[in-house]
């Protein structure tokens, strides 16, 4: 129970002021420094990056789709966090609504046990395209 009040807790923290959504730019953090949210990824997130993910994310970075809420893709911090979640959850179905390129999608199929399912839904599938074969190569 604790963890889905954190859970509703971070949704509607992180979407309450549309000027501090996350973004892949790492620029709005809860750090106050830079060099120590630089360390923490360099050190402590990006080792532990699924190798698709970590591709994924590099994809993501040419192509960054902006909105009134910024570029829209889970950081890889945020994406640990996500699926630390999912597995204390023991969540068995999952729904995207937003995928972009996916990052957040594939974050989620790989938290999720061998019988879980996701529905994912986006407006624009050119952009889900883009990370397709990533996911497909994660074989989930």
């Amino acid at each position: 129970m604790r963890v889905k009040h954190l859970l509703h807790y971070l949704q509607s923290s992180s979407i309450s002021n549309l000027n501090n959504f996350p973004s892949m730019d790492h620029n709005k953090n809860l750090l106050k420094s830079d060099t120590l949210h630089q360390y923490i990824l360099q050190t402590s997130v990006y080792p532990r990056e699924h190798e698709q993910l970590k591709e994924l994310r590099e994809e993501t970075m040419k192509h960054k789709r902006k909105t009134l809420l910024g570029s829209i893709s889970v950081p890889p911090e945020e994406g640990q966090l996500l699926s630390i979640l999912l597995k204390l959850m023991n969540a068995k179905k999952t729904i995207e609504i937003g995928v972009f390129t996916g990052y957040s999608l594939l974050t989620t199929a790989l938290a999720l046990p061998a019988n879980g399912k996701i529905t994912a839904i986006d407006v624009e599938k050119s952009y889900f395209e883009i990370g397709l074969p990533y996911i497909r190569k994660a074989g989930v």
